[in-house]
């Protein structure tokens, strides 16, 4: 039997034996204080994810304006979106050596409430300057959530035991499409993205402290702590690869798909948030059933058809470029990228020894690297080539996962490890 079927084969047959032993435990364990603290720390980790999301979105959503407001060029947009990357590239280090000595739940909180609480300052900004600054300080914030909200998620889903990765990632989408599709319509009645972005800081500030005191802990010993450096080994590196193309894509179109909208299919900035919106749909439809999608075509098999579906969405939007093109394209992207984040986050956590802590940290950061560069990379291309030659690096990048992904993925599902 080939390992791909193997695989797919096993991981099924584990999820049947949980389903029929789930009836025989319910009765005696539903109640227990410890499902109890499970259900809450996933209710807790599933609301940091959405706090994510809507802050993440509620920027991305409203970069159109910024732009418009301080009369901003692409290559001057393109130093802002640098700032972010600056200030989450700083603090993922330092937030998994943080995660490494006390956890994740010590960071997840106080960042979910800082990130928030940033789109105050990118909102009252009053000038280019600072609103490079302040978006430098909303990255660092976001790059200590991001890592911390993962961790938490592999904590949750190794004490509940089964997997529940792509629905914490939907979460995260459903965040991003809730604030486009909110903000697009709340502009088109009249209201000002600054009014907007405060009104939205204080909400999330809200759902983010619904978390307080309900997320697990890590079980982390400080004393074991290795305080040497190791180079992470080439099967890390080379999924941190597949992460960073995935990323990638992803922040390019979470930065740059409602800027596409208006400048290249000629829409208003009161509706080009909903190419943002479009993409963040599809991708959260995506993730909500990621599990079943994995379950009935196997890991590998949802690996290639989402890279494919990357590169034919971005084919779409940038030979054709009208609305309507644009709108389909981003959506089939959309569903292009869902899965690929939960399958090779959950990969990641099959290959260090030491568990899933180190090598799910290497490949998070190598994939936020992508994720923050791409926006910046795409916009120093698009000042010069335009956007739909730019944009094209994506259809690159999806048929190198389509490709090449299953050679770099499958050894990893067929461990020993992965059993």
């Amino acid at each position: 039997m080939p390992l791909e079927e193997s695989g797919k084969e096993e991981h099924t047959q584990g999820m049947e034996q949980d389903i029929a032993t789930t009836p025989d435990l319910l009765a005696g364990e539903r109640c227990s204080p410890r499902n109890q603290a499970n259900s809450k720390a996933r209710l807790a980790t599933s609301s940091l994810f959405l706090v994510d999301g809507m802050t993440f979105g509620t920027w991305a959503a409203l970069i159109p304006s910024f732009q418009q407001k301080f009369g901003l060029s692409t290559g001057q947009l393109s130093w802002v979106l640098l700032g972010l990357i600056l200030g989450a590239m700083v603090s993922m280090p330092l937030t998994g050596q943080i995660i490494a000595r006390r956890g994740s739940r010590f960071v997840a909180f106080p960042a979910a409430l800082g990130f928030s609480v940033t789109l105050i300052l990118l909102a009252l900004a009053p000038s280019y300057a600072f609103l490079i600054g302040a978006a430098t300080l909303f990255g660092a914030l976001k790059g200590a959530l991001d890592v911390s909200i993962n961790a938490q998620a592999i904590t949750v889903e190794n004490t509940i035991g089964r997997p529940i990765m792509s629905s914490f990632q939907a979460f995260w989408s459903l965040g991003g499409l809730t604030a486009a599709f909110g903000l697009s319509m709340a502009m088109n009645h009249g209201f000002s993205p600054t009014l907007l972005m405060l009104l939205m800081a204080g909400l999330l500030f809200l759902l983010a402290l619904s978390s307080f005191g309900r997320l697990l802990s890590d079980g982390v010993k400080p004393e074991e702590v290795s305080r040497g450096f190791s180079w992470p080994d080439s099967k890390l590196l080379r999924l941190g690869a597949l992460a960073f193309l995935a990323l990638f894509s992803e922040g390019v179109l979470l930065d740059w798909s409602a800027v596409y909208a208006h400048n290249v299919a000629g829409v208003s900035v009161m509706v080009a948030p909903l190419a943002f919106a479009a993409f963040a749909l599809c991708m959260a439809g995506g993730r909500f059933s990621g599990d079943f999608l994995v379950a009935r075509l196997g890991s590998i098999q949802t690996l290639r058809i989402s890279g494919g579906l990357m590169a034919l969405g971005i084919g779409i939007a940038a030979v054709l470029q009208s609305w309507p093109a644009v709108l389909a394209g981003f959506a089939i992207v959309g569903f292009g990228v869902a899965n690929l984040v939960p399958i090779l986050f959950g990969a990641a956590g099959r290959v260090h020894e030491n568990g899933a802590g180190p090598g799910l940290a290497t490949v998070t950061t190598l994939g936020y690297f992508g994720f923050l560069s791409g926006p910046p990379t795409i916009g120093a291309l698009a000042a010069y080539a335009g956007f739909p030659l730019a944009f094209t690096t994506v259809v690159l990048f999806g048929i190198v996962i389509a490709t090449l992904g299953a050679s770099v993925v499958r050894p990893l599902l067929t461990s020993p490890r992965a059993a």
